[in-house]
């Protein structure tokens, strides 16, 4: 599928983001939590794929987005939503085939109680994908204030996103133990976001519009790098595959 002339960097990400996100994967679960699923970028496609889906979010203005969405690809039978926080979910243990958590565990200073209350409403054995902020990359991106850089590359502070979420970063050493101390056995961390924005300004990043072709090498660089562990500290965001352990 090529991308439409009027795309954007954006446009690029989704698609690699979805590619990792594999559907015919998706087609053997039968419930799937989306943790802190925001207006429902991921909860559409997955339910397109088979599965229920339920979508749990803090911001009721995310949600009403959610729900008309649901009403305007007739997913009504297969889409719940629900206000909440995943830090304390109201859903029994092992009540998900498939947890996914994508950009949301990086706004949320108590990652450990996070994922623990992921882990638990997951059935033993199951899969949960979800994915943290690179602090290295992060830090490197915030070069032009050198000093700030530094702080959050050692962790003293937070890059805080348009000024108003504070982002709370990790490195790919610590995404790791973070799911494996809590419950999570990985089968693997897939790095995305490799090529940007180490090489471009963060401007240029996120308001130009690049042409179809660009953006195609781009995709075929990301996809490659995607499979390469050793590419991992120059991913901008961690995406881990892992199971429940018994």
């Amino acid at each position: 599928m090529m991308l439409s002339p009027n795309c954007s960097i954006s446009v690029c990400m989704t698609r690699l983001h979805g590619g990792i996100l594999s559907l015919t994967f998706l087609r053997v679960q039968k419930q799937v939590l989306d943790a802190a699923g925001g207006t429902g970028k991921w909860t559409m496609p997955i339910a397109k794929c088979g599965p229920k889906v339920v979508l749990v979010d803090v911001s009721d203005g995310m949600l009403e987005v959610t729900r008309r969405k649901i009403i305007q690809q007739n997913l009504q039978g297969r889409v719940t939503i629900q206000n909440g926080d995943i830090r304390k979910l109201d859903f029994p243990d092992e009540t998900f085939d498939m947890v996914f958590c994508d950009h949301a565990l990086c706004f949320i200073r108590e990652q450990k109680e996070a994922i623990r209350e992921l882990v638990r409403v997951l059935k033993t054995n199951n899969p949960l994908i979800i994915s943290g902020q690179n602090r290295y990359v992060l830090s490197l991106s915030l070069i032009q204030d050198t000093d700030f850089a530094f702080t959050v590359l050692s962790n003293e502070a937070q890059f805080s996103m348009r000024g108003l979420l504070k982002v709370y970063a990790l490195s790919p050493d610590e995404f790791r133990l973070l799911l494996e101390e809590n419950g999570v056995k990985i089968e693997k961390t897939i790095g995305k976001g490799v090529t940007m924005p180490l090489t471009m300004p963060a401007e240029e990043f996120y308001t130009k519009d690049y042409k179809p072709e660009f953006l195609e090498k781009v995709l075929k660089i990301e996809f490659a790098l995607c499979d390469k562990p050793d590419a991992l500290a120059l991913a901008g965001h961690l995406q881990a595959v892992g199971y429940k352990r018994a």
